[in-house]
Order: structure tokens, then sequence, then C-alpha cells
């Protein structure tokens, strides 16, 4: 073995050359690159601190790296304020993170959806499931305290799990045999944000030991935090063509006035949610030899959601001269932008029960267990890594509630208008007052439910991956592997009943089971308003929520009454359920090479995967919704519903071919070349979702016509639906980086990037029309001469179908800018910039051409900038992060995609030295108060589709070292 490789792998065993060659600056790097010798791995470990040393250090990874990798070092992500990887992660170049309550939720990369994020913790996947299962990592679940390196993969390596078309991030917890004896942090602080006014304490510390002879090591981490999001939204519900309207002034359609289409549900809504999110790890390593290393990680992260959400909900329907007014058109926009409503206007105009006031009651929680265990052995020209392990997550409420009433008689006028990027609504202001004294505030038992969603994800893993240090012409690494990985999640439905005490559970369950009838809602149980509502509006709103009266009902008084006067009763939904299992085996050879300058890796990796997913299918035949005499027929009547579980297997293989290319120009310049060939599988629920059919008889439709909520798409004769598609392909992108890069000073550096993706087989949603077989039926109704109904099951034709398809050609080309500046005085910068243009793409259904969509979740560009001081005693840093316009999903109403309009945030962090071990901290979050806007289509952004707000978030605390 030459000192080349030999040094080669002294770089793969340790960060600790980075961090030296960071604060020496270039030379030692440009030293090691050309093979000469070097002490550093001899030298003593010297803990260097601060945004400084980090940001040298990241820079440092980052130019050794044989790959287009950024990073992220402990130090970084557990500098105040980061509460979680994903909000460390937006300083990356590229990386845009998606919030939740205020903090960052999940992460893109390069303009991309998230789904196409591939994360893993210590190299392997980490289950989470909130409820909804989902490939996107949920970062609210990990505390950031625990991770001591990030590594962000924007070109591929055939070592490297597949799952990334944006890029994969691979997170790497502490180690003890890492860390000196007895050492740790403990961290404790406050936190308040403008919107909920509360105090709230967090707490999160980590501590190591190992043995004098440093050949045992325990590593225990905990995290508690406790907080309070009130997140405050402005939204259309649904926006569709289906309701036309012409100006109308007075109750008179202005001649030769313009004409929009109207939405059809409108909501403003304050979600309160009262977080608790606690982590633990516990790691152990042992060296029984030299040469042997075995070890296990156990990880347990939950986050407790429980949350009361109130709605102001505007449906369309009451759209017709009997009660509004005015209506105000957006001509250019086609657009309807505000109507006016108003009893007795031209003595024609009829009480309207709306607004309704919605609300959701839930308690809810997310649990994520992993376990893994890990053995190397370090032979004299191999290294040797085994790794196996399963990792489960479970989420979704354990209880919830759904219920309305309307105003009626107590608000005899209301409006909104959309104008200035806002949604602005009123109503009359003694409306409070009206409903405490029993006037108007009939419940709505037909929007009182408690249905919801839960959901389990699992894995079980292992792998064997061996590097073979070789002097065989310019190789100087092979590194082979495999890896099997058996995965499926499970989606159910249940409700939560609150059934009459007197009910005999076991008998019913015994005699066919607890249904809707049985509950309260259904019996004569929803209490009356009366001393229910709130005596004050909702307050604390922001410019999100413009109305001149937000009236609620206290949803907790609310939940007391159900538990005082009912049993609660949790029903699993046998039908509305379904299920996705993988099972991915895969193997892959890449070779590490290095010739003079010239240094990187290429490599091969083959991915089979087979799933089989299966799902309950539910068909709806709306018989009849009237009888003879105009009465409303009971539910058994007027509608007959039947399931069938359908179950598919699909298989295939992909072959992943990859070439990373480093060229050392000289001791400051680094050139790199990367193509690779990459895939992502499907969403679990584009691909799992049960499907619904609905037929409508002509006698159903007619008797609906007349109604105030007909609906012109549902409420019509034929067949209508929505569901997974079991036929989706994966992902799969050919892509391309090329990327020039500057070192120079003690941790300074600038590079641009440019890089492409052609992506196939990406997913979008959309509304078709599509041929689907059902059971053949025949129903006999006797409300309408007993005539008899024949449902053919053969290629029926089902319009509006909500599904999703595969899309075709897609192309995601961009660039990439950064700098990194370290002035003498103390003053830093660090500034990135990236640009992605995707074009429209074709949107194909069992092989046809369906519509046209660019790639949703693209961005158009995205930049940070960050400026710091820093000395011995006191350091400052302010961050600007800005989106560009980013693409959304697909109105195939409107043949139109929505966007989020451009977002841009600042952050302020602090910190004061008092001593070596101890540092206080203070930093504000989103100090500029930014909310988010989506619109519909990019020709105006004059549809308002949507505004919110999570607030701005206040810390204090200290960190103590040890």
């Amino acid at each position: 073995m030459n000192n080349q490789t030999s040094a080669k792998r002294g770089f793969t065993k340790t960060l600790l050359c980075l961090s030296i060659l960071s604060a020496m600056g270039t030379g030692v790097a440009a030293a090691q690159d050309n093979g000469q010798s070097s002490d550093a791995e001899d030298t003593e470990v010297i803990e260097v601190r601060g945004i400084r040393a980090s940001a040298a250090e990241n820079l440092a990874i980052k130019r050794l790296s044989n790959a287009v990798v950024d990073a992220i070092t402990a130090e970084d992500i557990g500098k105040f304020p980061d509460k979680n990887v994903a909000d460390s992660l937006q300083r990356v170049p590229g990386v845009v993170i998606q919030r939740s309550g205020g903090e960052g939720a999940t992460v893109s990369i390069r303009g991309l959806s998230s789904d196409l994020t591939f994360t893993q913790l210590n190299g392997n996947f980490i289950a989470s499931s909130p409820g909804e299962p989902s490939r996107s990592f949920s970062y609210a679940l990990l505390p950031s305290t625990m991770i001591q390196k990030v590594e962000v993969f924007k070109s591929s390596e055939a070592r490297l799990d597949e799952g990334g078309i944006g890029g994969t991030i691979l997170l790497h917890s502490r180690k003890p045999l890492q860390m000196e004896k007895n050492s740790g942090i403990f961290n404790i602080e406050a936190t308040n944000s403008d919107i909920t006014d509360k105090n709230e304490p967090q707490f999160s510390g980590v501590y190591s030991w190992k043995n004098d002879d440093e050949d045992f090591g325990m590593l225990l981490g905990y995290t508690r935090q406790d907080r309070t999001n009130r997140s405050q939204t402005s939204r259309i519900n649904i926006m569709n063509q289906n309701y036309l309207y012409t100006e109308r002034v007075d109750n008179q359609e202005v001649e030769g006035g313009a004409t929009g289409y109207a939405a059809q549900s409108m909501v403003q809504e304050v979600l309160e949610e009262e977080r608790e999110r606690t982590g633990t790890q516990l790691t152990l390593q042992w060296r029984p030899t030299d040469n042997l290393e075995v070890g296990m990680n156990y990880f347990r992260f939950t986050l407790g959601q429980d949350s009361i959400l109130n709605q102001l909900e505007y449906p369309e329907w009451n759209n017709n001269d009997r009660f509004w007014t005015d209506v105000r058109v957006n001509e250019a926009a086609n657009f309807v932008t505000g109507i006016d409503y108003h009893v007795g206007v031209s003595g024609e105009q009829q009480v309207s029960p709306i607004p309704r006031m919605n609300g959701e009651y839930k308690i809810e929680e997310s649990t994520s267990d992993t376990f893994d265990f890990f053995m190397e052995y370090e032979g004299l020209n191999f290294n040797a890594r085994v790794v196996a392990g399963h990792t489960e997550a479970e989420g979704g409420p354990s209880e919830k509630y759904r219920a309305a009433y309307y105003a009626g008689e107590s608000s005899l006028f209301y409006g909104y208008d959309f104008s200035d990027r806002k949604m602005t609504t009123y109503m009359d202001p003694e409306m409070i007052n009206n409903l405490a004294a029993g006037i108007g505030g009939e419940a709505d038992a037909g929007a009182t439910d408690s249905s919801f969603v839960t959901g389990t994800q699992e894995e079980t893993y292992a792998q064997l991956d061996v590097d073979y240090f070789l002097d065989y012409g310019i190789v100087d690494t092979l590194r082979f592997g495999a890896k099997y990985r058996k995965g499926e999640i499970h989606r159910d439905t249940r409700n939560s009943f609150y059934l009459d005490p007197a009910l005999d559970i076991e008998a019913e369950e015994a005699s066919g089971g607890i249904n809707l009838d049985d509950d309260y809602s259904k019996n004569g149980g929803i209490p009356e308003l009366t001393g229910l509502i709130r005596p004050q509006s909702l307050d604390n709103l922001s410019d999100v929520i413009n109305t001149n009266l937000f009236p609620a009902v206290d949803w907790h008084k609310y939940q007391d009454y159900l538990l005082d006067n009912f049993v609660h009763y949790t029903r699993i939904e046998p039908n509305y359920v379904y299920g996705v299992e993988e099972e991915i085996a895969a193997a892959y050879l890449q070779a590490d090479y290095s010739y003079e300058n010239f240094r990187g890796n290429f490599g091969v990796r083959v991915v089979k995967t087979t799933t089989t997913s299966g799902s309950s299918d539910k068909v709806r035949y709306r018989l009849d919704w009237k009888d003879s005499e105009g009465n409303e027929l009971p539910e058994d009547e007027r509608l007959y519903e039947d399931f069938i579980y359908i179950e598919k297997e699909n298989s295939d293989t992909k072959v992943l071919p990859s070439l990373n290319l480093v060229w050392d120009i000289d001791k400051n310049w680094v050139l790199r070349a990367a193509a690779a060939k990459v895939m992502a599988r499907p969403g679990y629920d584009d691909l799992g979702q049960f499907q619904t059919l609905t037929y409508t008889s002509s006698e159903y439709a007619a008797d609906r016509s007349s109604a105030d909520n007909f609906d012109p798409v549902d409420d019509v004769e034929g067949w209508t639906g929505s569901g997974g598609n079991t036929e989706l392909l994966p992902f799969e992108s050919t892509q391309f980086d090329l990327s020039l890069e500057y070192y120079y000073g003690n941790g300074s550096g600038a590079g641009i990037a440019l890089f492409s993706k052609d992506v196939d087989n990406f997913v979008v949603p959309l509304i078709i029309d599509v041929t689907r077989d059902v059971p053949d039926m025949s129903f006999t109704l006797p409300n309408a001469g007993d005539e008899t109904i024949n449902v053919s099951g053969d290629n029926i034709q089902v319009r509006d179908f909500y599904t999703t398809a595969n899309g075709t050609n897609a192309t995601s080309k961009g660039m990439e800018v950064f700098v990194q500046h370290f002035f003498d005085n103390g003053y830093g910068i660090y500034a990135n910039y990236t640009r992605n243009n995707t074009n429209q793409a074709d949107i194909e259904l069992s092989g046809e051409k369906v519509g046209e969509s660019p790639l949703a979740g693209s961005s158009k560009y995205q930049m940070n900038f960050s400026v710091f001081y820093e000395d011995e005693l006191f350091s400052v840093r302010a961050s600007y992060n800005k989106r560009g316009p980013t693409v959304g999903g697909y109105n195939a109403s409107w043949e139109m995609n929505y966007y989020t309009d451009t977002y841009d945030q600042v952050d302020v962090n602090a910190s004061y030295n008092y001593s070596e071990n101890l540092v206080f901290n203070a930093s504000v979050i989103n100090l500029t108060q930014s909310d988010t806007y989506v619109h519909l289509g990019d020709d105006t952004k004059d549809r308002f589709i949507r505004n919110s707000y999570g607030g701005r978030r206040f810390y204090a605390g200290a960190t103590y070292r040890f």
C-alpha cells in the first residue's frame, strides 16, 4: 500500500484533519491532495467553537469530497436557534425548507419537491408517520442536538441508497468514542410567539462517557420542547369553473359587465397546536480489538400535536339573487373578487345560514422508534461494515371531532372580497351578542363528524459494505456491497363516536357494530350554541385574517359536554384502508480513483423493487333523494354502498450508473463534473389510495336540482370518482453537474455550479374522464313507481375522476453560486443563490397525454445571505432567506397550476460567552413577520387561493458545555 492510499484512508476515518486544515488554511490540504506526508492524524484534538470554525469545517468537507456535497457540522447544527435539522439546512445552497407551525418540517433541494429528497439517519431510513404516510421525512420529529454532521449529496454515488432525485441527506449522530470522557452539553431556554403570547420552556442535553482505555463508550441524549403554534390562514377551499357570474350592483346585473368564475367555498381559520416534542438517543460503542468495533443505536422520537381549529366558512350554497346584492369581477383574471349579501335589499333577499362556524378538536401523537446494530472490521487492506436494524413509526389522532353552527338570523348581512393579495370578510358586528341571546346558531348535524386518519410505517434492513484498498492503476479503493429492505405502510380511517351511556356496546358490536347512527349527533345530542359561544371575537389576529369579527365556539366546553354526557368510542373503519409493501434488493460496485490532480469515483447500482398495494375501493349508488311528497328520504333508502378489496403487485429493476470527477487544478481551484441516473418512488397516497366511485341516478339528480347546495358536477346523472393510481411508475432522472470552486484564505471560498435533471414519470394530480369496472347491480326505486335501474359494470365512463398520473419529458436546469468570506476584524458573510428553470412537461395516463404541467414543487430561485460578527465573548448572526415562486398542484378545471408566491424571511441570533463553559443565547425567528401567498396560474397573481402566517418567534436561554 503506498503513502497516498494510506493518507486517503485516514481521511475516511475522522473529521479531525478537516478541522485542522480549516484552521490552518489551504496549504496542508494541497499537500495531502498531492500525496505528501502530514502528521495531522497525530495532532492532539483541539476543540474549535463558533460560527467561523463550523463554517470553515463545512467548507473543508465540501472541498475534499469526491461528489457534489454540502455539509453542516455539529457546532453549526447545535448553534442556537436551530431547533431541528431542517432549520439548519435552510442555509445550504439550493435548499429550501417548508415550515409547519413556524418551524422546518420538510426539505427541498434545487427547487424540486420535498418528496424527491431522500433522508437517512446513519445511512438508513428512519420511519416517520404523521397520520398520512409520506416519503418525506418529518424533520419536526428530530431535534438537532443529537446530530453531529449533515451531508447533502447533490450528485449521486453508487454506494448511496436510491431514492433522492432532488438529493440525498445523510444525518450522522454523535458517538461516545469521538467525544471526551464525561463531556456533554445542556441547554435550557424559553420561547414566545407574537400570536400566542405564551412563555414556554425547552430543554436538551447530551452526555457522553467512555472508559479509561477508550475502547468502550456510552452516549445518552434527551430533548424536550413544549411550544404552542398558532397558524392563521385564509383560503379558497374549492376552486373550479362551475360558477360563472356577471358583475352585479344593488342586485342588478351590470349591462355589458365582466364575467368570471367564483370560488366554491372560502375559509378563514385559526389553528392552535400544543406541540410536545421529545427525543431520546442511546448509543453504545465497543472496540474489543484495534481492528474490530461493534455498537448499537436506539432513537425514540415523539411529537404530540393536540389542536383546536376554528373556522369561518363561506360556501357557495346561496350564490343566487335571492341572497346576494353585489358581485365584483376581475375581467382580466376571469375571477370573481367579491360578493355582498344583505337581507331585504330590493325586498327579495332572504336570510342566509352563512357564515358557518366550524371547529375541530384533536388529540394526536406521532412516534418513531429506530434500533440498529453495526459492526466494522478494519483489515490490512480492507474495511468491512455490517448494519442491521428496524425502524417503525405510528401517528395520527386518538380522538377527534368536528362540529358546525350556522349564523342564520344572527347576521343579516355579510360579504367577502379578494384584493391586495388578501381575503377580507365582514358580518354583522352584533353577531356574537345575537348568538348568545339565542338568535340564529342552528347546528349543522351533517357537518358534525369525527373521521380521522392514522398510519403506521416500518422497515427492516440489513446491509454489507466492503471497502477494498488497492494499488491498481488509478483505482485506490474498490467499494462493493448489498442491501435488503422490506418496508410497509398501513393507512386506515377511524371515528370518534360519543355514545349514550345506556347503549349496550358489546351487544351492538355483536349484532353488526357501532356506526354513525349511534353517535350523539344523530340522536339529538348536539348542544345548543347559546352556552358555548365565546363572549368575545378571537383576537391577536394577523393581517392574514382580515375580518371585523371572528365568532368562535369554545371547543373545550364542547369537549367537556361530550365527556360529561356520553361515552367515547373509537371505531376502526374496516373499508377505508390501504397498504403498500415494498421489498427492495440492491447491490453496487464503485471504484474510487485518483491520478495526479484528478480524483473521483464511478460505479453502478442495481435495484429491484417489488411493490404490493391493496385498498378497499368503495362503490356508491345514489338512487333517490326525496319521496313523492317531496320529503328527504332516510340515508339507507337513498344510498347504497359496496366495498371491494383489490390488491396489485408490480415489480421493476433499475440500473443506476454514476460518475464523479474532481480536478484539483491548484491549491486554490477545484473543478467538478458528475453524471448519474437516479430514481425515486411515487408517494404512498398517490400509489395506494383507495378508490371511490359514485353513481347518481336521474331521479336523484332531478330531486337535487332545486336544492340551494346543488353541485353541478357531483349532483348530475352518471359516474364520478376519485382514487389512487396503482400503475404509477417510479420517478427516473438523468442528471449532470458541473462546478468550479475557489478556496482562499482561512475558511473563505466561492463557487459556481450548473446542473441539469431530465425527469420522467413525475406525479401530478389531475381531474380526468376514465373508464372503470364495477360490479353489475340492479335497484328498484319504490318512490319512483318501482322503476328498476340497471347499472352496467364493464368499462363504465367516469367523469371528473380525481387521481394522479405520470408526467414525462420534464427538464429542470439551473445554476448555483456561493461565497463565504471571513474578514480579519471578526466579521464574515455567507451567501448563495440557486436559479432553477423547468419546462412544461406532458402528463400521461395509460399511455395517453391528458395535459401539461411543470414539475410540481419546483421553485424558480432561492437565496440565502448571512452576515455575522464574532469575537471571544460575543457573536451575532442575521440570516436572510428567500424562495422564488413555487409550482403547486394542477387544477384540471382551469388547466393551470397553483403557485406559491415569493417568500422571504429574516432570522437573527446572538450569543454571549459568559465563561468558557456557559453561553447565553437569544434569537428572533421570522423577524420580518412574513406570510405565504398562493395564487392560481402564473399569468396573474390576482386569483387568490391562500395566505397564511405562522408567527414571529422569540427564544432566550443558556447553554452549558462540560
